[in-house]
């Protein structure tokens, strides 16, 4: 069974990349998509020690208000369930759509529901700078993701389309390269599509073009029936140079391997992914490697 978890706040992101997770499932023999969305009043919460007292209007009001938002947020999952079952006949797949509506903090019910469920995909929308702190960066999501170890896919607000022809892996000779390919070829087996394995080199292209060559001779050695095109770019921008040759190669989607990063790091140089969470036009599967940098 293939599982793919999509949280939802009903924006335009994550309709979209509700609709892409539909697509994905589709193509698999048999899937189940969880759509999940997070409730939770932190006004509630802020007073939990003390004992209760008679509200004041404002309180009622303020009550009232809240539990409103959560009836129209139950609302507006209903009605994306429906959409999305709607969606699935028309497609005249078998995908299994269900829905959870769970109040609690996001990175404590995002965590155990993704133990609970146990997807091989987290897929979530983004948008931009604009909406940097909902984005897979975020706070929350980070977090999450980084605990689970679980492959997340985020969709650009603009990107329009599902197919899976072409997936890029963006090759930084990290020691786990291997086995993330393998994960990849694994997770997108359903799509079968054509793999293109590159790096971007800055200075020793000779040094480089050697580590990739030996990249590709062991991942061969475990999987010689892997198709896979290794190619060497140069380039002193990593991110533009990959979407240039994206465009070029009307790659569907990009996948990389980002490491858990300092807090020091964090700020003083941002990882590519998150560069590129922000610029990419295509779909970015992002895999965690374990060690921190």
């Amino acid at each position: 069974m293939y599982k793919i978890l999509v949280p939802v706040d009903f924006t335009d992101n994550s309709t979209k990349a509700s609709h892409y997770a539909l697509a994905l499932a589709t193509a698999a023999p048999q899937a189940q998509l969880l759509l999940l969305h997070c409730s939770h009043d932190y006004l509630a919460d802020a007073d939990t020690d003390l004992p209760p007292l008679e509200m004041t209007a404002s309180e009622e009001v303020a009550e009232r208000v809240i539990n409103r938002n959560v009836t129209e947020a139950e609302d507006e999952l209903e009605e994306l369930y429906q959409l999305m079952r709607t969606e699935a006949s028309v497609r005249n797949t078998h995908t299994r759509i269900d829905r959870a509506f769970i109040h609690g903090l996001p990175e404590e019910v995002i965590l155990d529901e993704a133990k609970r469920f146990k997807p091989d995909l987290v897929i979530m929308g983004t948008k931009g700078e604009s909406n940097f702190s909902r984005s897979f960066f975020g706070t929350v999501t980070t977090k999450v993701v980084q605990e689970l170890n679980i492959p997340v896919l985020t969709i650009p607000l603009s990107y329009e389309g599902t197919q899976l022809k072409n997936v890029a892996y963006a090759s930084d000779f990290d020691k786990t390269d291997s086995r993330v390919i393998a994960q990849l070829l694994q997770l997108l087996e359903p799509f079968r599509p054509r793999l293109h394995c590159v790096h971007i080199s800055k200075s020793d292209s000779k040094q480089d073009q050697q580590n990739l060559t030996a990249l590709q001779e062991k991942f061969a050695q475990h999987h010689p029936k892997a198709s896979i095109n290794y190619t060497l770019l140069e380039g002193d921008n990593v991110a533009k140079t990959l979407q240039e040759y994206i465009q070029k190669q009307q790659i569907d989607l990009l996948a990389l391997t980002t490491h858990k990063r300092s807090g020091l790091s964090s700020i003083l140089n941002p990882s590519l992914a998150q560069k590129l969470v922000l610029e990419s036009e295509v779909p970015l599967l992002v895999f965690h490697s374990p060690e921190e940098v």
